[in-house]
């Protein structure tokens, strides 16, 4: 009898072995037939990764937003200077031409550098005091430029 036990107690080891790895098999047959989960499981994969790579555009077009808005204030700012200083001149040069002309007719002077004095002191000041349509446009450059990098770089 202890022969033929010896060989029922290999066979059940045999069979719960059997079992076992039968239930294993079963289990990952089942989990790749569970499309469900698959595709829940590879939709939150893609949905993490598309977050990913939103953040770092989002990233990306800001330090290139900012560095494009600094460089057009620069620029204007450069640009607004020769303006300026063009400006000076030219009221300069029309109030020497303004006294030379009131020497010489007497009556154009107080007309005429009323008139020039206006402009000038006019586009002086829309100069100096409202830099805000050169800082506009300088803005809207800037903006232009990010709508066009994230266009070239689709």
């Amino acid at each position: 009898m202890t022969a033929g036990s010896g060989d029922l107690d290999k066979t059940r080891q045999n069979i719960q072995q059997t079992r076992a790895e039968l239930g294993e098999t079963v289990a990952a047959l089942a989990t790749k037939t569970d499309v469900k989960t698959r595709l829940r499981t590879k939709a939150t994969s893609a949905a993490g990764g598309l977050r990913q790579r939103l953040t770092r555009a989002g990233q990306s077009t800001k330090t290139t937003a900012t560095q494009l808005a600094r460089t057009a204030s620069q620029k204007a700012s450069q640009r607004m200077k020769p303006v300026t200083q063009k400006a000076q001149k030219a009221t300069t040069a029309v109030r020497g031409a303004a006294k030379a002309g009131a020497q010489t007719t007497g009556k154009a002077e107080s007309t005429l550098v009323t008139t020039t004095r206006a402009a000038a002191t006019k586009i002086g000041s829309a100069v100096r005091g409202k830099p805000l349509p050169v800082l506009a446009a300088a803005g809207t450059a800037a903006s232009l430029a990010v709508v066009v990098y994230r266009r070239r770089h689709r």
